[in-house]
């Protein structure tokens, strides 16, 4: 399996100049290196709990419907990466000749309201299965919890702008403070 980033969001969840007032700066001078810190911090939360904070397109590749615990229900849903998700934009096999077919998502159920969202079979459907055993299974979605910066959660928008001041302070090798730690607990995956 592999997940690629197609699209990445168009904002960051905090701007370069509410970074710039929690740090009380005024100038510029910093204006790049702030902008780097506010991508680090955000890659860090969403990295640390497996969520996409704003829109964004990723491509999945994988060998088989199963095998790494996210094809549940007896077989009839397959778990996204990355909640929230938005929408399943396009599912594609490929043949033992690499001739790729594509899949109507709407040929399948899509739950964005679970967490993790999920790609349901409808009454008497099936995944379709590849011929192709090595990246047969392509699926291109989209998630974040929208494309306002408002739109992600407080928790989440704090925790990235105290990382952004931590860095800034401490330089990119800094570890996570306990505060931003705090801030993220309810967010983090757990798995069984």
């Amino acid at each position: 399996m592999s997940l690629s980033l197609v699209t990445p969001p168009a904002a960051e969840p905090i701007s370069l100049d509410q970074a710039k007032a929690r740090l009380r700066i005024s100038d510029s001078s910093q204006d790049a290196r702030l902008t780097h810190l506010i991508r680090s911090a955000r890659q860090r939360v969403e990295g640390d709990t497996g969520r996409a904070c704003l829109s964004q397109s990723w491509l999945e590749r994988r060998d088989a419907w199963d095998g790494d615990g996210r094809l549940c229900a007896f077989g009839t849903q397959f778990k996204l990466p990355k909640p929230p998700l938005i929408s399943i934009d396009a599912i594609t096999t490929y043949a033992a000749d690499d001739a790729p077919t594509s899949h109507d998502p709407a040929d399948f159920f899509i739950d964005t309201l679970s967490e993790p969202g999920r790609l349901a079979l409808r009454p008497n459907g099936h995944f379709p299965e590849p011929g192709r055993r090595v990246g047969g299974i392509e699926i291109a979605f989209t998630c974040g919890y929208g494309t306002d910066p408002d739109d992600v959660p407080a928790p989440l928008v704090e925790a990235i702008g105290q990382l952004v001041e931590a860095m800034f302070e401490g330089g990119l090798e800094v570890g996570m403070p306990a505060s931003v730690t705090a801030l993220l607990t309810a967010w983090w995956r757990i798995s069984l």
